[in-house]
């Protein structure tokens, strides 16, 4: 009789253990072995024009929009993390490739608030749709690097000045991931703003 209540108590504390054990698990980002993956699956052909971006992306604000997500330091402000949440076209280049390249490289504080990715909206001033509507662009360190700032402030979460290591990492050259960088607008830099698509 007592060993049996001893066993159902023993079984109650691994349950609860394992439910607040849960979410940090749940969080924690692999790194060996860990090795980029640029195939087709980890670096998918990018889109160019609106016409493909629909064509590769759907329709926007759809189901699929935000249907994959990772977990980034300094997501919503600065030392507090959270989920990110894009198209699953891009998952494995941004939860896999260009997340644990950070993690890898143990730059987690390069990362600085705010980062975000799906929102049904459209481009400011405008009634276009953003690239955000589709789940096919990012916004990183968007607190240090406004729309119409025309350069890059590197400085992540920690204070420290990583230069051009994030925009590197989303984009090109190798080990860059296929993302166009807002910057290069020539009307309104965007140096925030990553996107998995060209010419819009």
């Amino acid at each position: 009789m007592a060993l049996g209540i001893f066993a159902r108590r023993l079984a109650m504390a691994v349950t609860l253990a394992a439910a607040f054990a849960g979410p940090t698990v749940a969080h924690a980002v692999v790194i060996d072995p860990w090795v980029h993956d640029h195939s087709d699956a980890g670096v998918p052909p990018r889109p160019s024009g609106y016409t493909e971006l629909v064509q590769t992306f759907g329709q926007p604000c759809s189901d699929r929009a935000n249907n994959s997500r990772s977990w980034w330091p300094s997501q919503s402000a600065r030392n507090v993390a959270g989920y990110v949440y894009y198209h699953p076209y891009i998952a494995r280049d941004v939860g896999y490739n260009i997340r644990n390249h950070v993690a890898h490289d143990h730059n987690d504080g390069a990362v600085d608030y705010l980062v975000g990715a799906y929102n049904c909206r459209t481009i400011r001033g405008s009634t276009s749709w953003s690239v955000h509507a589709f789940g096919a662009a990012i916004d990183t360190n968007s607190a240090r690097n406004p729309l119409g700032q025309s350069f890059w402030n590197g400085k992540g979460a920690d204070g420290y000045d990583y230069g051009r290591y994030l925009p590197n990492v989303w984009r090109g050259p190798f080990p860059g991931h296929g993302f166009f960088w807002g910057i290069n607008w020539d009307s309104r830099p965007d140096p925030m703003h990553f996107q998995y698509v060209t010419d819009y």
